[in-house]
């Protein structure tokens, strides 16, 4: 048993100095930014004493022109993270779906380390944002723009991955939801909701519980559900495509219900009225639903 503790020991101990930098922190067109990796690529995490493990490392960009880094400080907030990813700095979970801080400043040496974990097999993801940052003169910096997501692979998961594209949509799709359901027959299976993320290495990636044969239904907020038939194994390609607007109240048909609500808000910023995303609810907005009305997504029974 001395011997099982020292080892493990020595495994956890040993762990870090596998890791120097996974991303860089740095300032791009006025803004703070993850400079490098441009999409982030997918983190394998090892399986470690019965958990899935993967550490990170942040540092600051140092510009090769100047040789100084862009930023003498920044603090990364997490803007979405999965159910059951933790992510651990000095002794304290810090990252987590609920009652985590999701909130970190950088040390004074630029660098720091974020060890994550998970209990199950499955894709986890974590989406930052780069604030409160200041430049090497001290001067404050704005905000990142957008999200920086990274996903992690913890064992051999059987999951989906894609593009999800909405053509009329003219606001930010990370806003939006999209919802994956695994069907047979009509009865629900599984179903992951995440934001799609189309900047990322894919813009979704979603992890299930089994493999095999399923009616795959896709819903994106406000949009009508997409369903394609497919043999779920290992990692499956699925690519989602989002004509068809106007359904506010996400029930998969675009009717009264929808057009009152639409309505109601008229002359708002109501983002959930606002069809078209892009920031008022107006003519344009009403104008999809009344063009879609009385259709159906192909997910509906």
């Amino acid at each position: 048993m001395r011997l099982w503790s020292l080892t493990a020991g020595l495994l956890l101990m040993s762990a870090p100095a596998l890791a120097h930098w996974d991303f860089l922190l740095g300032v791009r067109n006025g803004r703070a930014a993850v400079i490098l990796p441009q999409p982030h690529p997918l983190q394998t995490m090892s399986l470690l004493l019965g958990q899935y493990t993967r550490e990170l490392g942040i540092e600051y960009y140092i510009d090769p022109n100047t040789n100084l880094t862009h930023l003498s400080g920044a603090s990364i907030r997490t803007v979405w993270v999965s159910p059951n990813l933790i992510g651990r700095l000095n002794n304290q979970d810090i990252i987590c779906a609920s009652n985590c801080a999701n909130y970190f400043t950088m040390n004074e040496e630029g660098h720091e380390h974020i060890r994550f974990r998970a209990a199950q097999r499955g894709i986890y993801i974590w989406d930052l944002k780069v604030v409160d940052a200041t430049d090497i003169n001290g001067n404050p910096v704005a905000d990142m723009e957008g999200v920086y997501r990274i996903y992690f692979r913890a064992g051999n998961p059987h999951y989906l991955y894609g593009s999800v594209d909405a053509p009329n949509y003219q606001g930010d799709l990370y806003a939006l939801r999209l919802t994956l359901q695994l069907r047979l027959g009509n009865q629900v299976v599984q179903e992951v909701s995440l934001p799609p993320a189309p900047n990322a290495l894919h813009a979704y990636m979603a992890s299930f519980g089994q493999s095999g044969s399923y009616a795959v239904v896709a819903k994106l907020d406000k949009h009508l559900s997409r369903r394609v038939n497919l043999n779920l194994q290992g990692a499956t390609l699925a690519n989602w495509l989002f004509p068809i607007a106007g359904d506010v109240n996400n029930d998969d048909v675009i009717d009264d219900a929808d057009l009152l609500q639409v309505l109601f808000a008229f002359g708002s910023d109501n983002a959930q009225a606002d069809v078209n995303g892009d920031g008022v609810v107006d003519d344009a907005d009403l104008l999809v639903v009344l063009f879609n009305f009385g259709a159906s997504g192909e997910g509906t029974p």
